[in-house]
């Protein structure tokens, strides 16, 4: 398998409505609790976009080692990837290279206890390349560290378009 790459992208250049009123979602409720992230039970997974609920993870973040479980696991990412992770490490994603993709943009929204909103591109063995976007959200039950991440994924709305964003960064 070739190398699965990915790119910072900023949210805020970008049209992708259904990642941007969750990050929206995400930012009042780290205001009202007035922490470096709102806490797991402040999340209303209902109060996000209805289209976006099947395309939405939640991580529960290990430390010391650092790992990351998948506490729930989107009906749409079931259909992408054809195997459900809820109950399971990252590192179950495969291939291989995938999970320690996935597994370096959890470490950073852990380091930098921000949100991050990553464009990724995969490989297919036809020869053919997918991309989609990922919001990924710090959560924190202490106010202090992360011990978990949303993530809310968008598969672009035509072919090209993620392919294309992608080339652009």
């Amino acid at each position: 398998m070739q190398n699965i790459r990915y790119k910072l992208l900023d949210l805020n250049d970008h049209s992708f409505p259904n990642l941007r009123k969750t990050c929206e979602y995400w930012s009042a409720k780290r205001d009202a609790a007035g922490t470096i992230a709102p806490a797991w039970p402040d999340i209303n997974l209902l109060d996000l976009p209805t289209e976006l609920l099947p395309k939405i993870c939640v991580v529960d973040v290990q430390q010391d080692p650092l790992d990351f479980t998948y506490r729930y696991w989107g009906t749409a990412i079931t259909s992408l990837h054809h195997y459900d992770l809820s109950g399971k490490s990252v590192h179950s994603l495969t291939p291989p290279e995938y999970a320690q993709c996935i597994w370096d943009q959890y470490s950073v929204v852990c380091s930098t206890m921000q949100p991050q909103t990553f464009i990724i591109e995969i490989p297919l063995d036809s020869g053919y390349f997918t991309f989609y976007i990922a919001l990924r959200l710090p959560l924190s039950s202490d106010g202090k560290t992360i011990d978990k991440i949303l993530a809310a994924e968008d598969f672009g709305n035509e072919r090209d378009q993620l392919r294309n964003l992608f080339e652009q960064i």
